[in-house]
């Protein structure tokens, strides 16, 4: 393996982040194709290491890049879709964007235990600022919960760590080590109960940011999760621990589809079917089976595509209407057509609708979990199947609510769906879906067999054929609308009688958000939706009524901490730019000696 492009995405991250705290006066338009291209070469980076290091890597490492090449083409969307999305903002986003992108490949492309949790922490504080970068109330609430809880899932993975060497040494180190790794991972990736951060940092930060978080971080949890269960506990060490990571998977998929149904904030909305895709993940992970870690890895590719496009689409709805709630939208399919396809073939996607590419992965869970055998792997399968309908009607209540309906949405801006930045991301995330989901046999056979270094036999073919009557189901539906729709013009439209009194459509019109919160008043699971709204669920709420004291401690000090990075950074900020001006003095050769001089630096620290 050649090393010395192994950390090169890691290393172009940070010079990016670098670069746009030394250009920091160059101006929006400078700093846009710095981004740009400071996302390409990160991506880039990815696939050349891949390209010279494949045949000399073990499955570990094809692993560790499969996660990078992820990580860097979804940020890479991400930074475009910025580009249109927040044109306003200043270099610090610019630079902590990068940062969070070096250190999530960081995370992934680690050799030691060590390197993986120094930048773990580097991800937490990155991403916290970017949660709380538009400093909101509701962003400080959101980021102060983040970086607490992800502080303490971050003690609980050092614990884990340090004393990993335990682990064959005494059963019961073993498993405090366990439930010490289960912790810590588990904060990351949003299982639950461990997930209340998620619904409320994915709405307050950034749109693009949202993306990433739900994309790609949350994943970097699923990662760490992955190595230390299959190569250093081993699959099936302990009954009891698997039983209780199919239980979990269970639980955190119906609970965060459940959670999903009743929302009316689109971003929250997401966020909750972030949490129940997880759970899909897990299952496959709990099933410790090679089928089930391929369904896993499957289902973590296509969720970062589909997810990150759902939340793209619903920047362009926040950015043209205004409003995060699905009820001020409606009728938007004609003036946002193109958000209307993708974010379409997204909602399909994720609700596992063959031929798209959720339908895959899940598939492979389902199979994974049939070969299991047992009365809980057929609960849970159960409970999988349940998760996907209920994920299904879910995204029904969106389309409508935001593209179609009576109701007709004001769009505050015109030619919102003409710039590539925004475009072309969303176009090729939806190409992901269709592509993931046609050719499974490539994906499976050229990335994901050699990450977990074996060939596993599925029944590809299978796959294929149900993928196919999805393409014919969706041709009928097609040909069934077109038609129909030239058909029911025929019919003439008389106004309704309703007791001597006319209402509009628009009077009368009844949303999805209000429909589908009937379901609170369901017997069995009203309990449930009781318990989260007063939140008895919230794992955060209940350790600060628990602990009211060491609640206000870690609170006061962390709005200290902050207070005090904001007002000494932006000092010493300020005497570092002021000295770096002295660099930007107009002459072209000493441009050119910096220039040389960097890449001389970033080669020997690439190199070492």
């Amino acid at each position: 393996m050649d090393v010395r492009v192994w950390f090169l995405p890691v290393a172009v991250s940070f010079a990016t982040a670098f670069l746009h705290v030394v250009f920091c006066k160059a101006g929006r338009h400078f700093r846009k194709w710095l981004s740009l291209a400071g996302g390409i070469a990160v991506a880039a980076g990815c696939f050349y290491s891949m390209y010279v290091n494949y045949m000399y890597l073990s499955s570990g490492q094809v692993m560790s890049l499969l996660f990078a090449t992820l990580i860097s083409t979804i940020s890479l969307f991400s930074v475009s879709y910025s580009q249109w999305y927040n044109p306003e903002d200043n270099f610090v986003y610019d630079s902590l964007l990068f940062l969070f992108i070096g250190a999530m490949n960081g995370v992934v492309l680690s050799h030691s235990l060590i390197a993986l949790y120094v930048y773990w922490e580097i991800m937490a504080v990155a991403s916290f600022f970017l949660v709380l970068f538009t400093d909101t109330e509701e962003a400080r609430r959101a980021a102060f919960k983040y970086i607490i809880m992800t502080g303490a899932g971050s003690v609980f993975l050092l614990f884990s760590i340090l004393g990993i060497w335990l682990i064959e040494e005494n059963i019961f180190w073993k498993h405090l080590f366990f439930f010490s790794m289960l912790i810590g991972t588990g904060i990351k990736a949003g299982i639950f109960p461990l997930h209340t951060w998620l619904p409320d940092a994915h709405p307050a930060a950034p749109t693009p940011v949202s993306s990433m978080l739900s994309g790609v971080m949350i994943k970097t949890g699923i990662y760490a999760m992955i190595r230390f269960y299959f190569v250093l506990f081993k699959p099936s060490w302990s009954i009891g621990w698997e039983t209780i990571l199919i239980l979990i998977g269970v639980i955190t998929l119906l609970g965060g589809v459940f959670l999903a149904l009743v929302q009316h904030d689109i971003k929250r909305l997401l966020a909750y079917h972030s949490i129940s895709q997880i759970g899909y993940i897990m299952l496959g992970i709990a099933c410790g089976t090679s089928i089930g870690l391929v369904g896993a890895l499957y289902h973590v590719i296509n969720h970062a595509i589909f997810k990150s496009l759902l939340f793209l689409g619903a920047g362009v709805l926040i950015k043209a209407t205004g409003s995060r709630e699905l009820g001020n939208y409606g009728g938007l399919a004609r003036k946002l057509p193109l958000t209307f396809g993708v974010m379409t073939v997204a909602a399909l996607s994720i609700s596992g609708v063959p031929p798209f590419n959720g339908f895959v992965s899940k598939w492979l869970i389902y199979q994974a979990l049939l070969s299991k055998g047992g009365e809980i792997a057929v609960v849970a399968l159960a409970a999988a199947l349940l998760g996907s309908v209920l994920t299904l009607a879910s995204f029904i209540k969106v389309l409508n609510d935001s593209f179609m309906g009576v109701k007709k949405a004001e769009i505050s801006k015109q030619g919102l769906e003409s710039s590539p930045f925004m475009n072309m991301p969303m176009v090729l995330l939806a190409a992901g879906c269709l592509l993931f989901g046609l050719f499974p046999g490539v994906v499976t056979e050229r990335f994901l067999f050699p990450a977990l270094g074996e060939y596993v036999p599925l029944n590809i073919e299978l796959i294929k054929t149900a993928s196919l009557y999805g393409w014919l189901a969706l041709a009928v539906f097609c040909l069934l609308f077109i038609f129909g729709r030239n058909w029911m013009r025929k019919f003439r439209k008389t106004e309704p009688f309703v007791g001597g009194e006319i209402f509009t459509a628009e009077e009368t019109a009844f949303d999805g958000s209000h429909f589908y919160g009937t379901i609170k008043e369901i017997g069995p699971i009203k309990r449930f939706y009781s318990a989260e709204s007063t939140g008895k669920l919230d794992i955060y709420a209940i350790a600060g009524k628990i602990l009211p004291g060491v609640n206000r401690v870690f609170h006061n000090a962390a709005v200290r901490a902050v207070d005090s990075v904001y007002a000494r950074g932006s000092v010493i900020l300020n005497l570092a730019v002021k000295k770096l001006k002295l660099l930007q003095n107009g002459l072209l050769a000493r441009y050119i000696v910096w220039l040389f001089a960097g890449i001389i630096f970033l080669m020997e620290v690439i190199r070492r």
